[in-house]
């Protein structure tokens, strides 16, 4: 199968080849949004994630919806993937979730694993 989508990272590597292809590349990218503090990019107010700013928050249905929403919401801005499922699990300061992903044009599905927690947000 030809390749469809082509970019580089240097996130994870040493030294070249730094590029990426198809859904390594979309993966890698959806990551960089989600790992990123929304209003943190400079001339990028809505770039972002804002599930950093919940996690002392006490779970709760309002805080989950709104977590998924978030999800959604970056999901939806990349036009190569349709967003399938999201699980969720909160507890002491750490958001984890399994956000099921279809990729357009590709044909396949897979699981992007994200964790947020405190000891993350303190090395940024």
């Amino acid at each position: 199968m030809a390749t469809l989508f082509k970019g580089f990272s240097t996130i994870d590597k040493k030294r070249a080849p730094f590029t990426l292809t198809d859904t390594d590349l979309i993966k890698r990218d959806l990551l960089n949004h989600f790992y990123t503090k929304k209003g943190e990019r400079i001339m990028r107010p809505n770039f972002g994630c804002i599930i950093w700013d919940m996690l002392m928050e006490q779970d709760s249905p309002a805080l989950q919806e709104e977590i998924r929403e978030d999800i959604e919401r970056i999901v939806e801005l990349d036009p190569r993937v349709t967003l399938e499922n999201t699980i969720l699990y909160i507890n002491d300061q750490t958001i984890r979730a399994e956000v099921v992903l279809k990729y357009y044009n590709l044909d396949q599905a897979d699981t992007l694993y994200l964790e947020f927690n405190k000891r993350n947000a303190e090395a940024e």
